[in-house]
């Protein structure tokens, strides 16, 4: 697999500030099977399964395991992207292997772009990156995602892949079908 040098520019700011070199994981629908998740030993998954809505609503599920019990993103159990019709993706959740605190560990990247009239049309868009880590609290799930950074856009995207691709150098999933411009109209 390729690897990445994630570099996230701050709003307002074209200095970069280096995080990690991100290996993406390329998913398969169902379980995909992650040893070390964590970086503590401890096996895991990140399932993939697709919601059907028979329109061009229908979306991907992801649930992320670390030993059997599912790992939380700022509270919440599941991930989803919102793919639309794919060629104007509303949010796109990307996995990646990398290293935090100096451990290696599971990345998600998460780029949403805020719609306001129509979904064709270019949009403001946020990217967040979180890692997995252990849950030092004690109090609730044992593995949860810790937000490592979190900006926007510095321009307006029609497409949340490409925001990733352009703002972060995150390369682009071989199931990309949106417009290979810049900013993915």
């Amino acid at each position: 697999m390729r690897r990445v040098f994630l570099a996230l520019l701050s709003v307002g700011s074209l200095a970069a500030a280096p995080l990690s070199p991100l290996t993406p994981i390329r998913l398969r629908s169902g379980t995909n099977v992650v040893p070390n998740i964590a970086g503590d030993g401890q096996a895991g998954s990140i399932s993939l399964d697709w919601r059907e809505n028979g329109n061009a609503w229908s979306y991907d599920i992801f649930t992320v395991r670390v030993a059997g019990s599912i790992a939380t993103i700022e509270g919440a159990d599941q991930l989803s992207d919102r793919p639309h019709t794919g060629e104007d993706m509303i949010t796109s959740v990307r996995f990646a292997r990398g290293f935090y605190r100096a451990k290696q560990t599971t990345f998600v990247l998460i780029s949403d772009r805020d719609i306001v009239d129509s979904v064709p049309a270019p949009a403001s868009t946020r990217i967040r990156v979180f890692a997995l880590v252990k849950n030092v609290d004690g109090l609730g799930t044992p593995y949860e995602f810790a937000k490592v950074k979190e900006f926007r856009g510095s321009r307006l995207y029609c497409n949340a892949d490409m925001a990733l691709k352009t703002e972060i150098g995150f390369p682009l999933a071989g199931t990309y079908r949106g417009p290979r411009t810049i900013d993915g109209c």
